[in-house]
């Protein structure tokens, strides 16, 4: 090894150790230099999308199914800003992401010059840096060429233990400046620790002693369980123990389905009969990587007590009403498996089976007639094979999914906490670029509305571009229905252009004859004409990009959707009352 690098090839060398193989972004002129860096470096590719917004997207797809945070490049302020949503949503629901944001010269910012991307004489031209502040955990501004080898790994690291965005800006006159190229004999510190052993030993203890306890307990895994690389631990403990074991809208998928001590998808009051009742009587609860918010809740609709509650989460652990801030579960449940597999018999584990294993019903076993909300979702899941990659879009998609049984090992990307809709049309590339990788022998299932794809569709552009097949679901509903659920079922707001012609748009975007590459549209309005699309061998081998266009009624809802709204509805008329009778 050389005794010197760059600044640029020792970032990108830092993102590479951890597993990444692409980096996803956009060019401007304050990012070139920093690029030409990337482009000398074999281990990496670069993967420039349409635009910025979807860069991060992507980003956001890749490094869910890659399990590792991944690395966007963009501009100085029209790019960086640009790409801000994308990154929020990354922050809130912990896709791991290391952006990288090309920056004016050193001494042009001293010089506060006029300069494009500015926004006034004698602007302080850091001000960008300070917007992104709440949606990233760390960052770093690399101005001082001794510190600018330990700062770009003290940043990455933290990115790997928060799973949440962090943020490395490089000014253009320094991608070339030659850093000591021995510190990359060091790794990045990958394996999350905690402080205090002394407090990691007493939870860990009492949650086996109430493990050994409880008559009839039981696993919630939720979905910082994945993000932060706990899935297989989850697994284990399931299989070790054996009890009954449930996901959340956001983690579905998080355990095998087909295992028999998955025992359901539970979403408060919006849960399938027997689900809430069943985990709400448990004597003992372990919450594994939870994430709170109302759609993951049924509305805040959960009815778990602390009494009987062990929650183990990314910054806090909690056994019963005891909290212990500042730990991260995933040492913590590493530990508590590795016990339970040591001696089993100590724990009381595997207990007898005393649940009862239920099953989700079947909500519409129509075989003719038009498409509904309550036939479709279960019926997708069924045509899911054991290693698809499936995305579920902000809309009636993220609320039909839950009804449907997955087999295994599935990817299952939604985003129904932040809930950007457009998103998983640029994550879906992420996501195809990081199958690819992997090796998956899968397949890749886009479910969009016609409303979120005309948020980001030119992403297809860059399916076609770089080769990826994905299959692409369409669902027409003439407009936003889950803005009309809330509120305005007929009100223009929630309409939009129904003159796009969906069956010419994998042509527009490149796949047809003149270029060589195959492509395949069908539009179903019919029970029997999506049997016959789904039944298709040529449509179920994926050997070419492909558009399932899906007609549905603009009013028809999926049943979990109209359920929460209805429980919202409920609680906010409870509380207009309490209000009204307190003044």
């Amino acid at each position: 090894m050389a005794a010197t690098i760059s600044m640029g090839q020792y970032l990108f060398k830092r993102v590479a150790e951890l597993g990444n193989e692409h980096v996803f972004g956009v060019p401007g002129d304050f990012n070139l230099s920093l690029l030409d860096e990337l482009f000398k470096m074999p281990e990496l590719k670069w993967l420039g999308t349409c635009n910025e917004l979807n860069a991060a997207y992507a980003t956001d797809g890749y490094a869910r199914i890659k399990g590792m945070p991944a690395a966007l490049v963009t501009t100085y302020a029209v790019g960086e800003l640009s790409a801000m949503n994308g990154i929020a949503g990354a922050y809130a629901e912990h896709a791991g992401m290391i952006h990288i944001v090309g920056m004016p010269a050193r001494m042009v910012q001293k010089a506060r010059l006029m300069l494009h991307h500015t926004m006034e004489p004698g602007m302080d031209h850091a001000i960008y840096v300070g917007m992104a502040g709440p949606i990233r955990k760390a960052y770093t501004v690399l101005m001082d060429e001794k510190t600018m080898a330990q700062e770009i790994d003290r940043v990455i690291e933290e990115g790997l233990r928060s799973r949440q965005p962090v943020y490395i800006y490089v000014p253009m006159d320094v991608a070339g400046i030659q850093l000591d190229a021995k510190r990359l004999g060091t790794p990045l510190k990958t394996m999350v620790t905690n402080p205090n052993k002394d407090v990691e030993d007493e939870i860990v203890k009492s949650t086996l002693e109430l493990i050994k306890t409880a008559s009839a307990p039981a696993i919630l895994a939720d979905v910082l369980t994945i993000r932060h690389g706990g899935k297989k631990l989850a697994e284990d403990l399931m299989n070790l123990t054996r009890f009954p074991t449930y996901s959340t809208p956001l983690s579905k998928g998080v355990v095998d389905e087909t295992s028999p001590y998955f025992n359901g998808l539970y979403n408060g009051e919006v849960s399938f009969d027997g689900v809430a009742s069943s985990i709400e009587s448990s004597d003992l609860v372990l919450d594994i990587g939870p994430l709170h918010s109302d759609s993951n809740t049924g509305g805040f609709t959960r009815n778990i007590t602390d009494g009987h509650t062990i929650i183990l989460a990314h910054d806090y652990c909690q056994i019963r009403s005891k909290r212990f801030e500042g730990v991260h579960f995933l040492p913590v449940l590493k530990r508590i498996v590795e016990e339970l597999e040591k001696e089993p018999a100590q724990y009381d584990v595997p207990k007898k089976q005393s649940w009862t294993k239920l099953e989700p019903p079947l909500l519409n076993s129509s075989t003719s007639g038009p498409i509904t909300q309550s036939f479709i979702w279960q019926r997708i899941g069924r045509f899911l094979k054991p290693g698809d990659i499936v995305l579920a879009e902000s809309g009636t998609a993220q609320f039909g999914m839950p009804d449907s049984p997955f087999p295994a090992n599935i990817g299952y990307i939604t985003q129904t906490f932040w809930s950007s809709i457009g998103y998983t049309v640029g994550a879906c590339l992420g996501a195809c670029v990081a199958a690819k990788e992997l090796k998956r022998l899968g397949r890749v299932v886009l479910l969009v509305g016609e409303g979120s794809l005309q948020m980001t569709v030119q992403e297809i552009g860059s399916y076609i571009r770089f080769g990826f097949k994905p299959i692409i679901f369409v669902i027409n509903n003439n407009g936003y229905s889950i803005e009309r659920a809330i509120n305005g079922p007929e009100q223009t707001y929630n309409d939009v252009s129904m003159l796009w012609d969906h069956q010419k748009m994998l042509e527009f975007f490149g796949a047809r004859k003149e270029t060589g590459i195959q492509s395949k549209s069908f539009a179903c309005k019919t029970v029997e004409e999506l049997e016959a699309v789904l039944k298709d061998e040529d449509f179920n081998s994926a050997n070419c990009i492909q558009v399932c266009e899906v007609f549905m009624d603009p009013l028809d809802y999926p049943w979990r959707l109209s359920t929460q709204v209805g429980v919202t509805r409920a609680k906010m008329a409870r509380a207009a009352t309490a209000l009204k009778a307190a003044q």
